[in-house]
């Protein structure tokens, strides 16, 4: 009896025995499987070139344009020339300085005109005196008349005496007036609200009528003009009329009309201006290679200068939600000059589709045709893959 229990003791040993190294040879199979087929992705991915894809999505952007050239000018700009020949004995403006309407800028003095101005004074205050004496006689005469001490025709010559003196007064006071008129205009005044972009006379130097004393220009807002092609005017023109221009920040540094600051736009950098597109020659409905853009730019800084500048941005206000992908997925052929990106098809093999670009915010660019939402796009130059090779790809955020 007691060995038959000891076989049975003996047999359940066995058997766990057996299922212990069961569990051990399974387990490390799993163990070897799992780590074959790393190794086998490892080998497998090892064998094809890695290249960032990105998934077309929808995005608001703004309309960009690099590397543009535009010219602005004042959008009003005069002359402000001596009225009358002197010489000028005050400049009360300084250079770059702003003005307001009525403010005295200059003052010029002649001579003559003083003189001129004393001499009516004195024929003024003699016509005066004839004219009392000759109304004090008139008075006389009349009651003399009346008691028949005088004749009729005495009276009547001493009451046309007095209408010649109160003539001679009155013409001697308009040319008082008209002289004093002459002698106004030997103040210079600002004819509207704007800046001192140059002065052409120093105190004590000799002015002629009609030569200029100082040039004036409302610089708070230009006249900016550009040539665009038809399919950058019609880009931008999609998303607004309301741009802002950007300069490079050297060309801003050290320019002669620093007025103020931009307080209203504290949203722009100090480079930046707003800009809103106010006409294009021809239209744009009208199917040109170029066009010649107007625009009305605002300048409340004053450092933005009237002349040309070269290799500026323009960005519009306003965004649109539309269908993009990163620029660096948009490629050009070489033969056809078509646009096209590099996509995957269900083998994750390379391949080309022909795309149709919108606009473009510098970093992002709007596809109108040829993708979809979802649809991968290589994001990458062009170098070490062509279409057809399989590759593995990493996802590229944007």
């Amino acid at each position: 009896m007691g060995e038959i229990v000891d076989a049975q003791k003996y047999l359940k040993m066995a058997i766990v025995g057996v299922m212990s190294i069961v569990v051990l040879v399974v387990g490390y199979g799993i163990f070897i499987n799992a780590a074959s087929r790393r190794h086998i992705e490892k080998m497998e991915a090892a064998r094809y070139t890695v290249l960032p894809v990105a998934y077309a999505d929808y995005r608001d952007i703004c309309a960009t344009v690099n590397n543009m050239n535009i010219t602005a000018r004042a959008a009003w700009m005069i002359d402000i020339n001596a009225q009358y020949e002197g010489v000028v004995s005050e400049i009360r403006v300084s250079q770059n300085q702003r003005v307001a309407k009525g403010d005295v800028l200059a003052v010029m003095n002649n001579n003559d005109l003083m003189a001129n101005i004393a001499s009516a004074e004195a024929d003024i205050q003699e016509a005066r005196a004839k004219l009392l004496n000759a109304e004090q006689t008139a008075k006389r005469y009349r009651l003399l008349v009346e008691k028949n001490a005088i004749s009729k025709q005495e009276y009547d010559n001493a009451v046309n005496m007095r209408d010649a003196a109160r003539a001679q007064l009155d013409s001697r006071m308009a040319r008082r007036d008209l002289v004093r008129s002459e002698q106004d205009k030997m103040v210079i005044v600002a004819p509207q609200s704007a800046n001192i972009i140059q002065i052409y006379r120093e105190p004590g130097k000799y002015i002629r009528a009609g030569e200029a004393l100082f040039m004036m220009a409302d610089l708070s807002v230009m006249n900016a003009y550009s040539i665009l092609s038809h399919e950058t005017l019609r880009r931008l023109s999609s998303v607004g009329n309301r741009f802002v221009l950007e300069v490079k920040p050297h060309r801003l540094t050290h320019k002669a009309y620093p007025f103020g600051e931009n307080k209203s736009r504290t949203h722009l950098k100090f480079n930046q201006f707003a800009m809103t597109l106010v006409h294009a020659n021809p239209d744009i409905n009208t199917d040109a290679d170029y066009h010649e853009v107007s625009w009305r730019l605002e300048n409340p800084s004053g450092i933005f200068e009237p002349t040309y500048y070269d290799a500026v941005k323009i960005m519009s206000q306003d965004t649109a939600h539309v269908l993009v992908i990163p620029n660096r997925s948009i490629q050009k052929d070489g033969k056809t000059g078509k646009t096209f990106v590099f996509t995957l098809d269900e083998n994750q093999k390379l391949v080309r589709r022909f795309v149709v670009c919108g606009i473009t915010n510098g970093e992002l660019t709007e596809i109108v045709e040829g993708l979809s939402k979802g649809d991968a796009a290589i994001v990458a130059e062009p170098f070490g893959y062509t279409e057809g090779m399989k590759v593995g790809v990493t996802k590229y955020d944007f």
